[in-house]
């Protein structure tokens, strides 16, 4: 099933329609409510030189882990449902 799936037209594009949706209505969340939308400060923040490759890294892994367990789910519920017609 698991291979059935993954490979099912649409799939890994809505993976990463997913993950950069996350991506980017965390970060704004994340500017309201820890930095009061200050994009100054939250740039100095997140993009210092020791924590730059960290933010990536964890904004990419979490949109993908996101988007790809919704989407997995997503697409194996139509898989059963037309399977069963």
């Amino acid at each position: 099933m698991f291979q059935k799936v993954i490979s099912t037209k649409g799939f890994w594009r809505s993976v990463i329609i997913l993950a950069g949706g996350l991506i980017f209505i965390y970060n704004i969340v994340d500017i309201w409510f820890a930095y009061d939308f200050d994009w100054a400060l939250y740039a100095e923040n997140r993009f210092a030189k020791d924590n730059l490759l960290r933010f990536f890294v964890a904004n990419i892994m979490s949109g993908f882990v996101y988007g790809f367990v919704v989407t997995f789910l997503k697409f194996r519920g139509n898989i059963k449902k037309r399977d069963k017609q």
